[in-house]
């Protein structure tokens, strides 16, 4: 991809947390294993253990054009007509606010709105 840089692969998704060895990533960034970090799923503990965020840089401000752009590419690993609606959803530039919305100010605001935690590790 060196020699083509338009083809490269878009990291629109940045997973932040520890990692230790024997980790991977699933689908992308989409699931971590082993399955215990992942532990708020249904049927697992508390989510008061959740120690990570993921900062998804795809409703950044240059949403509609890098979805354009996409859906040209028409790369997706799964079932691209599927992506169709997906796309004109986003051309109508809707609004991702509600009232509960704020700007990001950094982990320790995450942890004071309840979005994470320190996951036991202090």
């Amino acid at each position: 991809m060196a020699h083509d840089p338009a083809r490269a692969p878009v990291m629109s998704k940045t997973p932040f947390l520890r990692w230790r060895r024997g980790q991977v990533y699933v689908n992308s960034t989409h699931f971590l294993l082993p399955a215990a970090p992942n532990a708020v799923w249904e049927g697992w503990p508390a989510p008061d253990i959740v120690s990570g965020v993921l900062l998804h840089t795809k409703l950044l401000p240059d949403l509609i054009p890098r979805s354009a752009e996409e859906r040209q590419r028409g790369e997706h690993f799964t079932d691209r007509a599927a992506h169709g609606p997906y796309y004109d959803r986003i051309a109508a530039r809707p609004d991702f606010r509600h009232s509960g919305s704020c700007r990001y100010e950094g982990w320790r605001q995450l942890e004071a709105l309840g979005l994470l935690s320190r996951g036991g590790w202090d």
